[in-house]
């Protein structure tokens, strides 16, 4: 029976109210990549295939949501985080939280432009810091050597056995990171050897196509937001400031609430259970 419901269910569903249900019924699922979106709703029988074109369509029915909201004035239903992810405006933080995560973002805008104007030798000293802290070991600075556009290199080792030798390309670019630069950083390796883009900007389609050739030496890619999501992460650059909310867990606590009923004019009459005794009060 559930099977003839889902399917009549995807008969009448559009792309747009197929990638609402996935993303409301989920409610911890902050954002998702519209390919495992596609395929949440083939799983629940919302759609026949969740092949790419399917996929494309609900990404591109998300995007002309988001458009047409905006045009119009209104709040967007959908939220964009970029490279393909989304997720519900409803499901974003509101208050206190929104004003945190709020404040966490403008820091972040101000930390990459910091990076924009910051000099080329600091850069590469900064991204060789935060190779650190992802655990490389060996890290050495040779921008200045000219070694064939490598600026920092380093080794990642694995259980203390597997050593991996990396190759660190950074730009400290506006524009993106075109396909050419990444062929730069490849020519550039030894057998062994892996390379790392890492810039300030965005990397194009044809870029990322290059990185991810399975044919050719392997590629990391790493953008401006996630070289600052790692220096917020690490403490670079930012004050870390702790704010303690307090909220109450009714599971953990041996009392019932109390619940209030109005009365009358003059004041409210309040029931409790503390300690398995019944408590009576009127609050005026």
């Amino acid at each position: 029976m559930e099977d003839i419901i889902i399917g009549k269910m995807a008969e009448n569903l559009t792309y747009l109210e197929i990638a609402y249900k996935i993303l409301k019924e989920g409610p911890k699922l902050k954002q998702i990549h519209y390919r495992d979106l596609s395929k949440k709703a083939f799983d629940l029988g919302l759609i026949e295939s969740d092949d790419i074109i399917i996929a494309g369509n609900i990404a591109s029915s998300i995007n002309s949501d988001i458009r047409r909201s905006k045009s119009n004035g209104s709040e967007p239903k959908f939220i964009s985080f970029g490279k393909g992810f989304y997720g519900l405006a409803e499901n974003e933080p509101k208050g206190i939280f929104a004003d945190i995560r709020s404040k966490n973002q403008e820091v972040k805008k101000q930390l990459l432009e910091a990076l924009l104007a910051m000099n080329p030798n600091k850069f590469e000293e900064l991204i060789g810091e935060v190779l650190r802290n992802l655990g490389f070991e060996s890290v050495q600075i040779t921008g200045k050597t000219g070694d064939g556009g490598i600026d920092v290199t380093g080794e990642l080792v694995v259980s203390g056995i597997i050593r991996n030798n990396i190759c660190v390309q950074v730009k400290r670019w506006k524009n993106n990171v075109q396909r050419s630069s990444v062929s730069e950083l490849r020519g550039s390796l030894r057998p062994h050897q892996t390379g790392l883009f890492i810039t300030t900007s965005e990397f194009s389609r044809q870029a990322f196509e290059e990185a991810n050739d399975p044919y050719k030496a392997p590629i990391s890619l790493m953008n401006g937001n996630e070289l600052v999501d790692l220096l917020c992460e690490f403490g670079i650059g930012i004050i870390m400031e702790k704010v303690t909310i307090f909220n109450i867990d009714k599971n953990e606590l041996n009392f019932d609430f109390p619940e209030r009923k109005e009365i009358d004019e003059k004041g409210v009459e309040i029931f409790t259970t503390y300690k398995n005794h019944k408590h009576f009060a009127i609050y005026f």
